[in-house]
């Protein structure tokens, strides 16, 4: 199952880069996207949060790590296409410990989406997300 998900961009709190960048989260997403991660996140604003689309679209996780006796939080992603780029695959995310406002939502790429896509603030974006039933098919 997949649904459509409308937002629209907003800036971030510029941390999506370290995170990425982190080893074990780096390898974690290089593995799930298939490609080494742009090193940042493009930020979307959509109409519910996150806990209703939990509720609507299954999502799958990533546990919380431990790294040199730190907790790491883990997250919440679904795979998603965007109809501008309909070859790639993105992974739309979640973080648990995210200081954003609950209807913010991330997405991850190979690529710097706002660059490839000529994407400012406040622009519209459409987001193809598929729960996570989609992988059992």
């Amino acid at each position: 199952m997949h649904i459509v998900l409308e937002g629209r961009v907003v800036t971030g709190f510029k941390v999506g880069a370290k995170y990425v960048s982190m080893s074990p989260y780096n390898i974690i997403l290089t593995e799930l996207i298939d490609e080494e991660p742009y090193p940042g996140t493009l930020n979307i604003e959509i109409n519910k949060t996150y806990e209703e689309l939990i509720k609507e679209c299954t999502p799958s996780t990533i546990r919380s790590l431990i790294v040199s006796g730190v907790k790491k939080g883990g997250f919440y992603y679904w795979f998603g296409k965007i109809p501008e780029i309909p070859n790639e695959w993105v992974l739309v995310i979640r973080p648990y410990l995210s200081k954003h406002k609950p209807n913010i939502i991330e997405i991850i790429s190979a690529h710097n989406l706002r660059e490839k896509l000529s994407l400012t603030d406040g622009k519209p974006l459409k987001i193809k997300i598929y729960c996570a039933d989609f992988m059992s098919l």
